[in-house]
């Protein structure tokens, strides 16, 4: 798996999971006390989730960037 492959799995699971938390805030309107109470909690989940997978994607467009200086490329050559 190259670090392209990687990007887009994490982009494609950011996404999927920002698409998961919109449902589940709409869905808290329809839900008594109790389930709301429940999806809240998984609400915060996935909201510290997103800004974790973000980060770590952050940080891998970080590196790939580095990775592609010329001062590396002479390395990766060898």
């Amino acid at each position: 798996m190259n670090i392209y492959t990687v990007r887009d799995n994490l982009k494609n699971t950011i996404a999927g999971k920002e698409n998961h938390l919109a449902d589940l805030r709409y869905q808290t309107t329809l839900m008594t006390r109790g389930e709301e109470m429940a999806a809240k909690a998984t609400i915060k989940f996935l909201e510290i989730n997103i800004d974790e997978l973000k980060r770590i994607l952050a940080r891998s467009e970080e590196h790939t960037s580095e990775l592609q200086s010329p001062m590396y490329l002479v390395c990766r050559l060898l």
